[in-house]
């Protein structure tokens, strides 16, 4: 079980460290307020679920251990466009002055970002619904989610100290590798859903 807990703690960090960092590279940038709530929250938003739906579809397709791994290296690979903008991208710049090739970039990026976050949400969230005992769903849900909202508040607390001293294009880099350490615990999370089946297979035999 500690596997399958560390799992859930760690699934979303790359994508939660990157995330709270988001905000203050757009703002170092030089770009706008009206700028970044439009693209970065609006048009984020509206990815962000769609990219849940999507999600939602092929996990129940493809099952939820393939789907956690698809869509984990999807998760994974879309801050690699942050790295790419932070790369390019000079901190400080005017607003007015800042080429249309860069804010397509850091257009770009966000909308990546947030469409493929949703994916991976969408397979973590039926991963999570998928291992609760069905008598007691309500409470195990409540406390893995509080686990995985652990890894959160520390991402969030040890971001700016990252960023500060690494630079954001180093930092978003560490939150890809961040990503992986998840992807070695499916093992372990694969025999947890075999479990789980199991479990749901033999109940209704026992209540006979």
């Amino acid at each position: 079980m500690l596997p399958v807990i560390g799992f859930i703690l760690i699934f979303k960090l790359g994508d939660a460290a990157m995330g709270f960092m988001v905000k203050p590279f757009w703002v170092d940038a030089g770009f706008s307020a009206s700028q970044i709530g439009a693209v970065s929250v609006n048009l984020g938003l509206a990815l962000s679920i769609a990219g849940g739906i999507a999600g939602g579809w092929y996990t129940d397709r493809v099952g939820i251990f393939r789907a956690l791994w698809v869509l984990g290296l999807y998760q994974i690979a879309s801050n690699l466009g942050y790295v790419w903008a932070a790369s390019v991208l000079p901190l400080g710049a005017d607003n007015a002055l800042i080429p249309w090739q860069h804010t397509l970039l850091l257009y770009a990026a966000s909308g990546v970002e947030s469409f493929t976050g949703g994916l991976g949400t969408a397979a973590f969230l039926a991963f999570l619904m998928a291992i609760v005992d069905q008598r007691h769903s309500a409470t195990e849900y409540a406390l893995l989610s509080s686990v995985f909202a652990l890894s959160r508040s520390l991402a969030g607390w040890a971001g700016g100290f990252g960023a500060e001293a690494m630079g954001y294009a180093d930092y978003f880099l560490l939150t890809v590798f961040l990503g992986f350490p998840a992807l070695l615990l499916l093992p372990w999370v694969a025999r947890m859903l075999r479990l789980m089946a199991n479990s749901e297979a033999e109940a209704p035999m026992q209540a006979q």
